[in-house]
């Protein structure tokens, strides 16, 4: 994005940071780390989250890093339950993620917490302009410095961590405040440090706003949408078996079979084909597999589930336009300020827009960009068959 030399990197040097596993340890960082903040006057901090999604069937969070002020802390949750102290230390000031969607579903889902004040390198990247916006493509863009990706896909859970797996947590957070600078820095020269605030608002309000329970229906996966009683039947019954399995085993549910696997036997089921197991799989598996094919033969078609049809607005071909004008009008607004059209709001978001008549969808930075292209909106709901 820029011809200029990277800035110089943050300072660093190996094992500058500690691994907390006890109450007390941590008791005393977040002391002493107070105390450093208010000599420095500094009033960012950062954290950073690793969970063990790819490895076990009940998702939860192992480590936490943070930084305060250069001083860095890999917290393990496992160990210590009441992390109340450091959640209270981390709202007492400006929090910096990047990326931050995950951390704070896991956050919230964990702790029932949830931030005062978020702001996102990730969000300030996009918005600069940047077209990579990775936490290592921006550090290598911005300080020239590689980071390691070995650890990407590690089992966090796993104790004790080894120090390469440590030093990957810890550089997840020791950039993040000299890379805000810099992105702040490029906000403000472009004038959208206000949006940078209003979309990092608009985030916090998405993750607030979902469920924490299960969705009613979670075996109707995606692709699911296209099959019929039949197919749904067996791609339910492939879920629930799946499941049973996962959690006996601890495992990941993608490990036994991926969702698109089971959608892609539900439509062979549904055409009549043969439902060979995959090959690799123990005779167990096998045996279970053939027997709960057999069992939806069994149950018969008054019990299998229906296809739930979700009502769809016809849209009116003054609508139609209405929306394609919109998204012509973002796309062009984007070039010019050379950022990804999607940040303006997606084609869904215009088409929610031009139903409801509403221009609540969109946030006021936006508005302003899209400017007289919004009027006539409510118009065209008015055009609804």
């Amino acid at each position: 994005m820029s011809t200029e030399p990277p800035l110089l990197p943050p300072s660093s040097s190996p094992g500058d940071y500690v691994f907390i596993d006890q109450p007390a340890e941590l008791a005393d960082w977040l002391a002493e780390s107070e105390l450093h903040m208010q000599r420095t006057g500094e009033n960012r901090v950062c954290l950073d989250t690793e969970a063990d999604s790819l490895h076990h069937y009940h998702e939860k969070l192992c480590l936490l890093q943070v930084a305060c002020a250069g001083r860095y802390a890999l917290v393990d949750p496992l160990a210590i339950e009441d992390v109340s102290a450091l959640l209270a230390l981390l709202d007492r000031h400006e929090l910096w993620f990047h990326g931050s969607d995950y951390d704070l579903t896991m956050l919230r889902r964990t702790y029932g917490w949830e931030p005062r004040v978020v702001r996102d390198t990730q969000i300030a990247a996009r918005l600069a302009g940047f077209r990579h916006f990775g936490l290592a493509a921006l550090v290598h863009a911005v300080f020239g410095i590689e980071l390691s990706k070995a650890s990407q896909k590690a089992d966090w859970s796993r104790r004790p961590l080894p120090v390469h797996m440590l030093d990957y947590a810890v550089d997840d957070v020791r950039y993040l405040i000299p890379l805000a600078e810099h992105l702040m820095k490029l906000l403000r020269e472009k004038n959208r440090v206000d949006w940078f605030e209003q979309s990092c608002r608009e985030l916090q309000k998405d993750v607030a706003a979902r469920a924490l329970e299960p969705k009613e229906d979670p075996w109707r996966v995606q692709g699911s949408g296209r099959l019929h009683a039949k197919g749904l039947a067996v791609l339910k019954a492939m879920w629930e078996w799946r499941e049973g399995i996962a959690r006996e085993r601890d495992i990941p549910c993608y490990r036994v079979m991926s969702n698109k696997q089971m959608v892609a036997y539900a439509e062979l089921f549904e055409a009549g084909g043969v439902m060979n197991p995959p090959n690799g799989w123990r005779p167990r598996w096998k045996k279970e597999f053939h027997e709960l094919v057999a069992d939806v033969f069994r149950a018969g078609q008054a019990n299998w589930p229906q296809r739930v049809k979700k009502p769809k607005a016809r849209l009116s071909e003054a609508q139609r336009d209405r929306i394609d004008a919109l998204c012509s009008q973002r796309d062009l607004i984007a070039a010019q300020l050379d950022i990804e059209s999607s940040l303006l709001g997606s084609r869904g978001t215009l088409e929610g827009l031009v139903i409801s008549g509403e221009d609540s969808l969109l946030m006021d930075w936006q508005k302003q960009l899209f400017g007289d292209a919004l009027q006539g909106v409510e118009a065209a709901q008015k055009d609804l068959p």
